[in-house]
């Protein structure tokens, strides 16, 4: 059951890497002491051992998305700890090295999320599993696309008006350039 907030420390350096199908590599001390797991718990283990339940699965697909066209990836991701608390992190991924044999390593840093993302994020994501649960990931997606388009944005210019606290001006300049374009 997952009963409480878990405090994300601001000073932390929440990190984790993986391979291309994303199994653990490696995660940073903080990240395993806010997770409650081990490294050797979280290490050959898929990735999502921490997400939550109610994270929508499209918010990994546009992330892994961008991340196989060789871009960085800004998500907003629900997770959930051992012992049953839950944590919400700003998750910045992007691609940290390739073999000779064409596998990858995926480099993920983690942060304190800020308040205003947080309730976008819950009201969006609230929505976006509810269309999951009916429709699949499809119905979820075209509904993650609706939103963007009407707010005149992809969907990374959207994710990155939450990094700082410029996103009512760059939220504003979007919607300005969709109504004169």
């Amino acid at each position: 059951m997952l009963t409480k907030e878990l405090k994300v420390d601001k000073d932390a350096s929440y990190s984790s890497s993986t391979d291309q199908n994303g199994i653990i590599i490696s995660v940073s001390t903080d990240f395993e002491n806010l997770s409650g797991y081990s490294k050797n718990e979280l290490k050959s283990k898929n990735h999502n051992i921490v997400r939550h339940p109610d994270m929508p699965k499209i918010i990994f697909k546009k992330m892994w998305d961008a991340l196989n066209r060789g871009e960085e990836s800004i998500t907003y991701v629900f997770n959930h700890g051992k012992d049953g608390g839950y944590y919400w992190l700003a998750n910045r991924t992007y691609l940290f090295s390739r073999d000779d044999q064409g596998g990858a390593r995926y480099f993920s840093y983690k942060s304190v999320m800020s308040s205003r993302a947080k309730h976008y994020m819950l009201k969006l994501y609230a929505r976006l599993l509810d269309e999951e649960k009916k429709g699949g990931i499809e119905a979820s997606e075209k509904y993650l696309s609706e939103y963007l388009e009407f707010r005149g944005v992809t969907f990374d210019e959207y994710m990155k008006t939450f990094l700082d606290n410029s996103g009512f001006v760059k939220t504003g300049f979007f919607m300005a350039r969709k109504l004169f374009s």
